[in-house]
């Protein structure tokens, strides 16, 4: 039997994780000991301003802490690429971010899939230009996409006069607002080769517009709730003797706090079920592309000319 297949009792599992745990600790605080040592010494006057560190020390710093070059690599590219997600787009709104519940930035999926980076590659440009997808390349950042480089997809538009047959994907994407979805691939060191593929899309624009849309039918119902409580509370007032005005006013507050609260409430459960249905969206493509690579792509649409035709060559983008 292999060591893998070994069984241990529960006690001692977690006997393991905790001794893991230190380890992994301890390693970080070396790493954080490299780091000063690698920070400039001396007089400040007499040093030459250099913006961070050089990659080699960085990876070298992190090899002597236990960690591996591997681990570090892709660190770099999830770093680079969600910079790619939340740099290309307006700067985050703290004030939508509260309005919706505080949801995440970006919408990130990623998958195993057990086939080599350029089998992977190849059933991207089966799949995603045809439908119901229709992705189409706009721009790429790095030299090669298959080696942690970021391909830029534009999403189409869903239009609400046309057929829905070809829309799924683009209605999907129109519940969150997502215009652009960035691929990128990382080979996986394992036996039989297996590839990690990452999708992510900004949120950041769909936040804002989701508060102003949200915020505006919040404060519509609110007003209107106001004004049925004003009248509500006013007649109770004169009912009682008590002066009509202030229970009108007080009514007013009253009712249209709750229906203000409530339709806040209501809009930011919306907007996580938008969130679950984008996420599902996406996971649906990535097990479109895994199924085209496991039937060798005898299930794709007839092959067209590809948007990625001549794309490592030519050297776009960033």
């Amino acid at each position: 039997m292999s060591q893998d297949e070994t069984r241990i009792s529960e006690v001692e599992a977690r006997a393991l994780w905790r001794r893991a745990a230190e380890l992994q600790a301890e390693a970080a605080r070396r790493l954080e000991e490299r780091s000063r040592e690698l920070a400039p010494r001396g007089n400040p006057a007499d040093t030459v301003e250099v913006d961070g560190y050089r990659l080699a020390d960085v990876r070298a710093a992190a090899e002597d802490a236990g960690i591996s070059p591997e681990f570090v690599d892709h660190a770099l590219v999830e770093s680079r690429n969600r910079a790619l997600v939340e740099g290309t787009q307006e700067r985050p709104s703290a004030l939508a971010a509260r309005f919706l519940g505080q949801p995440p930035q970006a919408l990130e999926v990623s998958r195993v899939i057990h086939a080599p980076a350029e089998e992977v590659y190849a059933a991207m440009q089966r799949i995603l230009p045809e439908r119901p997808f229709r992705l189409s390349l706009v721009d790429h950042h790095g030299a090669d996409p298959l080696e942690g480089g970021v391909l830029v997809f534009k999403v189409p538009a869903y239009s609400y006069t046309a057929s829905t047959a070809d829309q799924s994907f683009a209605y999907e994407m129109a519940w969150i607002d997502l215009k652009q979805l960035l691929f990128s691939l990382r080979r996986l060191d394992t036996d039989p080769p297996a590839t990690e593929l990452t999708v992510r899309g900004s949120l950041i624009h769909s936040h804002k517009l989701n508060m102003w849309v949200g915020g505006s039918i919040s404060g519509v119902l609110a007003s209107l709730s106001g004004v049925g409580g004003a009248f509500a509370g006013g007649a109770v007032g004169v009912a009682l003797g008590i002066g009509g005005l202030a229970a009108g006013a007080a009514g007013f507050l009253a009712g249209g706090l709750a229906v203000g609260g409530l339709a806040m409430l209501g809009w930011r459960a919306l907007y996580r079920y938008a969130l679950r249905r984008g996420d599902k969206a996406i996971r649906n493509l990535i097990g479109s592309i895994a199924v085209d690579i496991e039937t060798g792509g005898s299930f794709s649409s007839p092959k067209r000319p590809s948007p990625f035709q001549g794309f490592l060559g030519e050297g776009q983008g960033g």
